[in-house]
């Protein structure tokens, strides 16, 4: 894999499009679950807030640390300079979870939220003493979420989960080519992120 691949990969699968992409999968992919609790229009609503509070936002909160030097690199790679975008991204998520509550919205979503939020401070302080890999985090939440699906819900969800574990695969190689994590930050941050979000689907639907 060449570094301009690596590094595609590396922002298409960004940590903080995860939550975007998780109510899409969870919205085209376990349609049957929801095409009788979220209408259309909800659907659309829920999307573009999760989408502003949870990508553009925190991406423009990046961009301006970048700017006044707080950070040497978009990817936040110096895991010294990563606690302050890691806090400020938590409050856009902790907003979001609560803008949504205020709202009533189904369970999953929220729950999806919850682990996202318990996610990211489990690895702010894992941070604080080593590097961890957030997009592996990432990742491994979203199989976490919907393995949590498939267990206490019944919902059929076995090729998407294969399919998330190869985009994982392929994002921690493309992690590796550009030497930006060693293996067990990889491992550790997939399975932070699964464990975490599977417990709280656990204790949260049951």
């Amino acid at each position: 894999m060449s570094q301009k691949i690596a590094k595609f990969i590396s922002v298409l699968f960004h940590p903080l499009i995860m939550p975007t992409y998780g109510v899409l999968l969870l919205f085209n992919f376990v349609d049957a679950y929801f095409v009788y609790t979220i209408n259309e229009t909800a659907r659309t609503f829920i999307l573009s807030i999760i989408f502003l509070n949870t990508f553009l936002l925190p991406v423009g909160l990046i961009l301006y640390l970048l700017r006044t030097k707080r950070i040497t690199d978009i990817q936040v790679s110096n895991r010294e300079e990563r606690w302050l975008p890691i806090i400020l991204t938590t409050l856009f998520y902790v907003t979001t979870y609560y803008l949504l509550d205020e709202f009533g919205m189904n369970r999953i979503v929220m729950l999806m939220l919850g682990a996202g939020i318990l996610s990211i401070i489990a690895a702010f302080f894992i941070n604080l003493v080593w590097k961890i890999s957030m997009h592996m985090v990432g990742l491994g939440g979203l199989a976490g979420v919907f393995y949590g699906m498939a267990q206490m819900l019944n919902v059929p969800v076995v090729l998407l989960l294969l399919a998330l574990i190869l985009t994982g695969g392929i994002v921690g190689y493309a992690r590796l080519v550009l030497k930006q994590h060693t293996l067990n930050q990889l491992l550790v941050g997939a399975v932070l992120g699964f464990v975490v979000s599977y417990l709280v689907l656990e204790f949260g639907v049951g």
